[in-house]
């Protein structure tokens, strides 16, 4: 049987124009879907980071994707006073509760992966323009955390759980904005706004809770201990709390 060759030329434009992109974007939406059933958390080895840690592992059985940004958050230089000079104790009590969390709670060696480390900021003058405009800061930060963290997210299109509670800092424009538009969806806290929001790949999973609520928790599914290794100064003193910065004073004590 003769094939008619105008045919095979049109099948395969087909094939080459229609058919492989769709094949391939199929392939990358099930990427993302699969990326999308770990749980990513940005982790720091302090209180309410490691309570999150702690309970999508321990309790929840999620598969967990830790990210610690290393690089400078807090201001233009790393000269500048505020920045906190706590990475060597935050890399350590990260490493020493991965092992406590391993070693208590076995199920847990499958579930927690390594830690993803960035160490380098990626700048995106637009995404921070946008973000500048929903005047959420004081004047006075011209660089804030969240911004950063909030950008990395939205750039890797990847929801990822961040430690805020909405205390003591309740009447904060963040913290308003955050109860304002929070809503409760497959079992985690997201914000209601658009995915072209700057802070919609940001989840609030603990938002509302207090650090004595966390605490009666952990106790409850048995990490309290674990939580108490966690670290907060961020000025440390040879290699302990300098008692003094405000994480030192809303450092809470879980017994």
């Amino acid at each position: 049987m003769k094939i008619n060759r105008q045919y095979v030329i049109i099948l395969t434009i087909l094939l080459v124009v229609v058919f492989i992109p769709f094949i391939t974007e199929k392939k990358r939406i099930e990427s993302f879907q699969n990326q999308n059933k770990v749980e990513h958390i940005f982790w720091t080895g302090g209180y309410d980071s490691t309570f999150r840690i702690c309970q999508a592992t321990i309790v929840e059985k999620k598969k967990v994707q830790p990210i610690y940004v290393t690089y400078n958050l807090d201001s233009k230089s790393e000269k500048d006073f505020w920045v906190r000079k706590n990475r060597k104790q935050e890399h350590e009590t990260m490493n020493n509760v991965s092992k406590l969390i391993n070693k208590k709670f076995p199920h847990t060696k499958k579930l927690l992966l390594p830690i993803i480390t960035i160490d380098k900021d990626t700048p995106d003058p637009e995404y921070t323009k946008q973000f500048t405009k929903l005047n959420l800061w004081p004047f006075k930060r011209k660089i804030h955390q969240y911004e950063g963290l909030a950008r990395y997210a939205y750039n890797n299109k990847t929801y990822i759980d961040i430690g805020v509670l909405g205390w003591p800092r309740a009447h904060s424009k963040f913290m308003l904005f955050i109860r304002e538009h929070i809503i409760k969806k497959d079992g985690n806290k997201y914000l209601n706004v658009d995915k072209k929001h700057p802070l919609h790949y940001l989840r609030f999973p603990i938002f509302g809770m207090s650090k004595p609520d966390m605490c009666k928790y952990s106790k409850e599914n048995n990490f309290n201990e674990i939580l108490s290794s966690s670290w907060s100064c961020w000025f440390p003193k040879n290699n302990k709390p300098c008692g003094k910065c405000p994480m030192c004073n809303e450092r809470f004590t879980c017994k």
